[in-house]
């Protein structure tokens, strides 16, 4: 019954955003127009729709059905402040390595396993992540039919971290619940 009424709500979501977009661009292709005959009406009223038609296609790829949660609310509040912090920890590093021409002792350069909370949706969580200097996921690990994942279940991504994997977490990976893993 709700995938009927979702169902509904999109159908009717599209027939208004065709039929607004079909008026503006015939009111506007009026306007652009001096005289206007009866083929010329019929002509541009159909470009019109055409027109709302690409217009809807727009609106529903632009807004893709994404699982967000509070998780993701506070982890985009964090990002200010992550940025902030961890890029001066990448001019630090940066500066360390220019003036030793060497890696840091204890900093092993391999990625790090990270679990999600339950209902965090990975795609977001990663995109966050590696959004600032300090993280970048390089593989959210499959365990399974996309199914059993949307039902609550805890995912993992490998994390590539600036910096020794025992650090401080950045504000992102505590606002997300994000747990190391050994």
């Amino acid at each position: 019954m709700e995938a009927m009424a979702r169902s509904a709500h999109g159908t009717a979501a599209s027939a208004v955003t065709v039929a607004a977009w079909a008026v503006l661009l015939l009111a506007l292709y009026a306007v652009l127009i001096s005289a206007v005959s009866l083929l010329e009406w019929a002509v541009g009223g159909s470009l019109a729709v055409l027109g709302g038609c690409a217009a809807d296609v727009v609106r529903r790829a632009e807004r893709p059905a994404v699982h967000a949660e509070r998780r993701i609310a506070a982890a985009l509040a964090a990002m200010p402040a992550a940025l902030l912090q961890e890029t001066v920890r990448l001019a630090a590093a940066v500066v360390r390595a220019l003036r030793h021409r060497r890696q840091v002792a204890g900093t092993p350069d391999v990625p790090v396993a990270v679990r999600l909370p339950a209902g965090v949706d990975a795609g977001l969580a990663a995109v966050l992540l590696s959004a600032t200097p300090g993280a970048c996921v390089v593989d959210i690990a499959d365990r399974g039919p996309a199914a059993d994942q949307e039902a609550g279940e805890e995912r993992e991504l490998r994390v590539h971290l600036l910096g020794a994997a025992d650090g401080a977490p950045s504000a992102v990976e505590r606002a997300l619940g994000i747990r190391r893993l050994p």
